[in-house]
């Protein structure tokens, strides 16, 4: 039974490995865009202008108000809206939006 040790069914083919779909420059490269992309829309974010149009107690009438980090950029209760003299309340946002007021519409101005 000599002869089943030496037959061969066919030729020999070898196997080589196959890399994975994703490698670690790839997936590196992917963190990194999407890191980036994300610092940018916060600090896209954080420059954006808000609108609000509110009854305002100290005006005693509707106002407009454009906001930016918390600053009052302007006020439609002056007669130049960029020369506000009050102490600036409407950045609070309990002040603009009072419960049961009935006042408040809110907008967005970009």
């Amino acid at each position: 039974m000599d002869w089943l040790s030496e037959w061969e069914p066919g030729p020999y083919v070898g196997i080589e490995q196959v890399d994975s779909a994703v490698d670690a420059g790839r997936l590196t490269a992917w963190l990194v865009l999407v890191i980036a992309a994300v610092v940018i829309a916060a600090l896209w974010y954080r420059q954006r202008v808000f609108g609000h149009s509110f009854w305002c107690a100290s005006a005693g009438r509707d106002v407009h108000v454009r906001l930016r980090l918390g600053r009052v950029l302007s006020c439609s209760a002056f007669e130049d809206p960029a020369a506000i003299a009050c102490d600036r309340r409407c950045v609070d946002r309990s002040f603009r939006n009072p419960v049961g007021a009935g006042h408040g519409s809110v907008g967005l101005l970009t």
